[in-house]
């Protein structure tokens, strides 16, 4: 991806992640990205589009912030998941947005699909971690690491609107994470 396409999507993530998506203007994107709006039109198209990719994006840059250090399965599940919640503005930022875009996705049918697909592939990376937990003897072998995976990444989004909203610190929202997250992966 070009810097110039980047840089316009690391804005419309900004402006989402603050104004959500009904209060995103092309125009005030622009502004935060010190372009003009046709050089937006230029690269996406429409609003639309720009959303789309927006949600790509967070998706990428998710990976890069949640990828866990190498240790057991139980390690690198904990920390790909804890890694949610930091006190780093672009992990709250892309939080928020990843947030936003998908409530959206409610209503707007066209990013349904994109919410899906990173869904699903959040879910097999939870998956092939616990697996190799499994593996490794540090996650119980008998349980269904694609049913875990599911409760673990919809408790971390539960956990995640609660820490945005302040309604939890960083570290509460993160000591609830390992202890929820430990007392599923050690289940009978």
């Amino acid at each position: 991806m070009n810097d110039r396409r980047t840089k316009l999507l690391k804005a419309a993530i900004k402006q989402i992640a603050k104004k959500g998506t009904r209060g995103l203007r092309i125009e005030e994107v622009a502004r935060t990205a010190r372009v003009s709006p046709a050089l937006i039109y230029h690269h996406f198209g429409d609003r639309a589009t720009l959303l789309q990719c927006a949600l790509e994006y967070i998706g990428t840059l998710a990976n890069e912030y949640t990828q866990p250090p190498k240790g057991t399965g139980r390690e690198m599940v904990l920390s790909a998941l804890v890694g949610e919640i930091q006190d780093d503005d672009a992990v709250r930022t892309n939080s928020a947005a990843w947030s936003e875009l998908r409530d959206t996705a409610i209503f707007d049918h066209a990013l349904r699909a994109t919410i899906a697909t990173l869904t699903q592939r959040w879910l097999n990376d939870v998956a092939e971690l616990v697996q190799i937990g499994q593996k490794d003897g540090t996650i119980n072998p008998h349980l269904d690491r694609h049913a875990i995976a599911t409760r673990l990444s919809a408790f971390v989004e539960g956990i995640s609107a609660r820490w945005l909203t302040g309604q939890m610190t960083t570290a509460g929202a993160r000591g609830h994470l390992v202890a929820t997250i430990t007392g599923i992966l050690d289940a009978k």
